[in-house]
């Protein structure tokens, strides 16, 4: 009818000046002027299918390009033959449906009409979601930058296993891991009828999403799905309905909310003050303090991990510490999602106000658990992990380790120091880099021969001795399966054996005594209100007290004083470990003439400082364990895995 056609002209010039008055160009961009009209003629045939209208951006030629608005909205005269056609069409759609597909080129995942244009434009103003097309693909030409050849890349590898348009992620690798999160790869095609789930369940969420406000939040659909998708990737996300999609949304909307920020965490330095009031509050004096219950929740058993024993060591001191406060729980050798999810539920049920899960590992473990259970306190031992609804925490050992790096440069009589580390995950790298600016603080000749314990296996200590380290350090804490091997810095005698020196100390009991004392005063809450729309990290050092480094007793006066010295500057804060100009292996400078650097890239740092020997382990020589850490807080990427 010519009345709507009439409506649909009025949208279409008020779409007009919306975009002039917003610097927009107003009319349908031509795909000939993006590409090259040489471009359009290489197209390659895709197959009629059904396309997402929002998807469909302009037109090939710009011929008509002016007939219409930048939404695809009619703009000539009422009585013109254009506006008579076009209203025989709304009538086709209105009573029988517009059956012909129109002819659309695929340029970046946008569309652009050859044939059908005033089709398109009846289908758009009635908003149907989907419009039946003949596509053909152009091809991004060869100057075309990096990232965008990348992603479109990555977009055509998902295509061949999922024909599906309309996800557009802002970082690399987003399609592997959405697959990922589904239970599937993209190394073959993927049932129709899962194709169709995502399809529907994508659509579902972008409406929700657009109803909460998602655009809002600077972020793609896409992204924001692929966080939604780590909050439920456990309880068949793609099987909803529109109000279980809004129910979600509203659980998982802080998720989003993170992952929207460009610096999503921010990072505390040090715990609330612990100083108790003078006097005491009435409520206190009245009724005795409610007991804190707090779960820990283990992926392996004490008795084979070492870093499980630390926490282990850390909750029974913290039961000693607070016995008349609090009680805790360990579940151990919870590390696949039902057995967690299990722990999860007897944590909730006993009402414990805190839940603590001790490894990278666990995050997106602990990130469903939050989301499935939103009145419970999360907080899981990480660095560099974002979250909405987990609280991360970890410990500064990098100053510790600055210290050590100084310690063996002091005792090396050949400058040759070895340094094992168990794998590439964040933190990892800063600790390492922090070793060896220590080291060449005291001795600039000095130089730190590294080996991943996830690559080398046993073989370590026998590398190192042939390379000629004269001091190691080896693992940072005992491995309860190998009551012999070595811990801490160690010094090389005559007869081959190790002396240790000096070991590095967590003390998790006094990390999670601060940890209860902060929720006891409210500072969590108050925490939540300071940092809003941020992930929150608790990234205590020296200064609290939480780790140091412990020296043999036989050690000489000059290095005892060394140890001491740096300890108090670090913890008093007079010495920053990360300061001044920073080199990597390749000469380029990190960073150059700061005073500090930031704890965001500290905790992200991936590129190994000048002094090192040695580098960052590809992916592929990992053992099991090294992967496990890896895929949940790795540095490690396809990049890193095709450098030389």
């Amino acid at each position: 009818m010519i009345e709507d056609y009439s409506k649909a002209r009025k949208a279409g010039r008020r779409q007009v000046r919306d975009d002039v008055t917003h610097g927009r160009y107003p009319y349908l961009p031509a795909l000939d002027e993006i590409v090259g009209e040489a471009a359009v003629t290489k197209a390659v045939t895709v197959g009629t299918i059904n396309i997402p209208a929002s998807l469909i951006a302009g037109t090939v030629t710009r011929a008509r390009g002016n007939v219409f608005s930048s939404g695809f909205l009619p703009l000539a005269e009422p009585g013109s033959e254009f506006a008579i056609k076009w209203s025989a069409l709304y009538d086709a759609q209105i009573d029988e449906g517009i059956r012909d597909p129109v002819v659309v080129y695929e340029f970046l995942q946008r569309f652009y009409v050859l044939e059908g244009n005033k089709r398109v434009s009846v289908l758009r103003y009635l908003e149907n979601p989907s419009i039946a097309a003949t596509v053909k693909r152009v091809m991004p030409p060869q100057d075309v930058d990096e990232a965008t050849a990348t992603a479109y890349e990555e977009f055509l590898a998902f295509y061949k296993a999922v024909p599906l348009y309309g996800f557009f992620f802002s970082k690399s690798g987003s399609y592997a891991k959405m697959a990922s999160l589904l239970g599937r790869t993209l190394d073959e095609p993927w049932p129709e009828q899962d194709v169709k789930r995502l399809d529907t369940t994508y659509t579902l969420f972008c409406s929700s999403f657009a109803k909460r406000g998602g655009g809002n939040l600077g972020i793609s659909e896409a992204d924001a799905f692929l966080a939604y998708l780590k909050g439920y990737a456990a309880s068949d996300p793609l099987i909803i309905s529109s109000d279980e999609m809004d129910a979600r949304m509203r659980r998982v909307w802080d998720e989003l909310v993170v992952a929207a920020q460009p610096e999503p965490i921010d990072y505390v330095e040090q715990p609330p003050e612990s100083r108790k009031g003078v006097i005491p509050q009435i409520k206190d004096i009245v009724l005795p303090a409610k007991k804190l219950r707090v779960a820990f929740i283990y992926d392996r058993s004490p008795e084979t991990s070492g870093w499980i024993a630390l926490h282990e060591k850390g909750r029974v001191d913290l039961d000693n510490r607070l016995g008349n406060e609090l009680e805790t729980t360990a579940y151990a050798l919870r590390s696949d999602d039902e057995s967690f999810m299990r722990a999860v539920e007897m944590a909730v049920e006993d009402k414990n106000d805190l839940i603590v899960t001790c490894s990278p590992r666990q995050f997106e473990q602990t990130r469903r658990a939050a989301v499935a259970y939103p009145e419970s306190r999360f907080i899981n031992c990480s660095i560099n992990l974002s979250s909405g609804v987990v609280r991360t925490f970890y410990a500064r050992m990098y100053e510790v380790k600055f210290i050590m790096g100084a310690l063996a440069a002091s005792m090396s009589e050949n400058h040759r120091i070895g340094y094992l580390a168990f794998s590439p995950i964040y933190g990892s790298v800063s600790e390492i880099n922090a070793f060896a600016l220590g080291a060449s603080m005291v001795d600039k000749q000095a130089t730190v021969h590294l080996r991943w314990l996830s690559t080398a296996g046993d073989n370590w200590e026998r590398e190192l001795v042939e390379e000629g380290v004269d001091i190691i350090a080896a693992r940072d804490h005992p491995d309860p399966t190998k009551p012999g091997a070595p811990f801490g810095l160690n010094r090389m005698l005559p007869d081959g054996s190790l002396e240790q020196i000096a070991v590095p100390v967590w003390d998790w009991g006094h990390y999670y005594e601060l940890i209860v004392q902060a929720i006891r005063k409210d500072a969590w809450e108050k925490d939540a209100a300071a940092h809003k729309d941020r992930a929150l990290n608790y990234w205590w050092g020296m200064a609290s007290n939480v780790v140091r480094l412990d020296i043999a007793e036989s050690l000489p006066k000059q290095q005892r004083r060394l140890v001491e010295l740096l300890s108090r500057d670090i913890a008093e804060g007079r010495f920053f470990p990360f300061s001044g100009t920073l080199t990597d292996q390749r000469g380029d400078d990190i960073v150059s003439g700061i005073d500090r650097l930031s704890d965001e890239r500290i905790a992200g740092m991936h590129l190994l400082n000048e002094n090192v020997i040695g580098r960052l382990p590809k992916s592929w020589e990992l053992s099991p364990g090294g992967r496990d850490d890896v895929a949940a807080s790795g540095v490690l990427s396809q990049a890193t895995d095709a450098e030389g």
